[in-house]
């Protein structure tokens, strides 16, 4: 499953003992200003500020400049020990981490793990099936985190209205290819029985797809295909998947092609039907949410909100007493823990682990929610249990 090595690495690196490196670069290949050297560099500087020795900077740099020359995504994350050699975790994300962008491409921090960003990252973003429907042949994708993999392939049996699961199913034609197109009642009539012949089909498959999208805890879901065996596919469709359809799009020019060349073609869906499900989420904010700061953060504590939304550059600054209660204001958190150390942190750093205890839903927006956010609801919001 997508995103499933770096929850691994994320679970590692939680229960290793402080003091741990925290390493997030940006590699994107796309960036003029991300050369091998240049990366390095932002990387050396970055530890530096944090306080690292010089020989452990030297240490993790060999290990960036002979690993890692050549990136493999658009940012890196690394966690490492004492001594690098014994523990040193990298994984690569194909997402950008908006955070790099206030700090030259290059964060470092030591202490315990910073794993937030990554459980940013893993939350913030839904997962995706996209389902080709051939008339003899459907493909199954995952998409997520700006990767696609094909996940499944079913081919009709031959002479049967049954399927059978294969991973390299008979290249089949979509329904209807390569027929011209004739008039005539005749002609019609077999068109609407072909038609019912192909919905049968494809609904003796929904069970195994649905259980197939269950299994990989997908979201929404994206159909790609030609006309014809679209609406066939549609049609049979069970009320369950019709209300998780995002939206539906032609097949690359070879419907045979690897999962990678299917992003393109559902990139733009899922980007929008995203960006609809954030701002219908702040809508209900309006409706009868909270925000700001200070009300988020209070509700949120006293277990009162279901569900929290945060932008996807989330750079406020919060206080946090040594007994874990966080507040707006240094003030604030006097009051509410009376006696106890305070200290300034990131909301970013605090706010994953506080939703997490309270059994909250944390939401990332972007974009235009992200804008909405900040400018009408003080930068958080959140929605009420009951």
């Amino acid at each position: 499953m997508i995103g499933e090595k770096v929850r691994r690495a994320l679970e590692a690196a939680e229960p290793h003992e402080p003091p741990v490196l925290s390493l997030y670069l940006d590699v994107d290949p796309a960036n003029p200003d991300n050369t091998g050297n240049a990366v390095v560099l932002r990387a050396a500087e970055a530890m530096r500020s944090a306080g690292l020795g010089k020989e452990y900077v030297r240490h993790v740099t060999r290990l960036l400049e002979k690993h890692f020359v050549i990136p493999e995504g658009r940012s890196l994350v690394i966690f490492a020990g004492d001594d690098p050699d014994e523990f040193f975790e990298a994984h690569y994300l194909q997402t950008r981490l908006p955070m790099l962008g206030r700090t030259d491409g290059a964060l470092a921090l030591v202490g315990t793990p910073f794993t937030a960003p990554l459980l940013y990252v893993l939350d913030q973003k839904e997962r995706y099936a996209v389902v080709y429907a051939g008339s003899e042949r459907v493909r199954v994708f995952e998409a997520f985190l700006g990767q696609i993999a094909e996940v499944g392939e079913f081919e009709r049996e031959a002479d049967a209205e049954a399927w059978r699961p294969l991973r390299q199913a008979r290249r089949s034609p979509a329904l209807g290819a390569g027929v011209a197109a004739r008039g005539g009642a005749d002609v019609d009539g077999f068109r609407d029985r072909m038609r019912e012949a192909t919905v049968r089909l494809y609904r003796a498959l929904m069970p195994q797809l649905e259980k197939a999208l269950q299994e990989r805890s997908i979201d929404r879901l994206v159909l790609a295909g030609t006309p014809e065996p679209l609406a066939a596919f549609k049609q049979a469709l069970t009320p369950g998947l019709t209300k998780r359809l995002a939206g539906e799009v032609p097949p690359p020019s070879d419907p045979d092609a690897d999962a990678h060349a299917w992003l393109p073609a559902v990139r733009e869906v899922i980007d929008r039907a995203e960006e609809e499900h954030e701002l219908r989420l702040l809508d209900e904010v309006r409706e009868s949410g909270v925000s700001g700061l200070h009300e988020t953060l209070s509700l949120l504590q006293e277990h009162r909100l279901r569900t929290v939304v945060a932008p996807w550059l989330l750079d406020q600054r919060v206080f946090r007493a040594a007994d874990g209660r966080v507040a707006a204001s240094a003030e604030e958190a006097a009051v509410l823990s009376p006696g106890q150390e305070v200290a300034e942190v990131p909301l970013l750093e605090v706010l994953p682990d506080l939703t997490k205890a309270t059994g909250t839903l944390l939401e990332f927006v972007a974009g235009p929610a992200e804008e909405r956010l900040n400018a009408e609801f003080g930068g958080l919001a959140g929605l009420k249990r009951f």
